[in-house]
């Protein structure tokens, strides 16, 4: 499942969300089938969901100044809403649409980096950087190495095999080795 955002707080009295959309197209979650509520501690990117989370069906979407506003069906008022403020949206990866070129997040963890043909390291997640890019976060493997390094995701430096697991990093020099002090 995938993140679609969080309800942020109650609005009005028919059980009403402020949404913190997570997503590019939150207008989207109107046609969506298989959304789940889950309190923020649980994590269905990695596991299905348990109780207390809850499949919903979407009751109602709008905007109120510029922010998505939504409802679910077994949500009738202000009452009933207050106790799922704070939880977290998720939806199907089915229902996700991804552009020529991109991927998800989660694809990357586990990834082999290969530099020059030699494994080098492993992905253990991607975040998002001060910059503007992604930060792939990878555990170093190299021979005398411990600990991990943060790598921007710039296109020119990767080239992606996702399906077999591989990447190849082309970086400028020295690069692996700037942040090495935490070693």
């Amino acid at each position: 499942m995938l993140l679609a955002g969080h309800l942020a707080k109650v609005q009005g009295l028919k059980g009403e969300f402020l949404f913190h959309s997570v997503m590019d197209e939150p207008e989207r979650l109107k046609d969506m089938k298989g959304l789940v509520l889950a309190p923020p501690p649980q994590d269905l990117e990695h596991a299905e969901p348990e109780t207390p989370a809850r499949p919903v069906i979407l009751r109602a979407f709008r905007w109120h100044q510029d922010r998505p506003c939504l409802s679910f069906e077994d949500v009738p008022d202000r009452t009933a809403a207050e106790s799922l403020k704070g939880w977290a949206l998720w939806m199907p990866e089915s229902e996700a649409k991804l552009g020529e070129g991109e991927t998800f997040r989660h694809q990357w963890i586990g990834c082999e980096v290969f530099l020059a043909g030699r494994k080098v390291g492993e992905v253990l997640r991607l975040d998002p950087g001060p910059a503007g890019y992604d930060m792939v976060v990878m555990r170093d493997l190299r021979p005398g190495r411990t600990g991990q390094r943060d790598i921007p995701y710039i296109k020119a430096w990767w080239t992606l095999d996702l399906p077999n697991r591989h990447l190849d990093l082309d970086p400028p020099e020295g690069l692996l080795d700037v942040n090495q002090a935490g070693d």
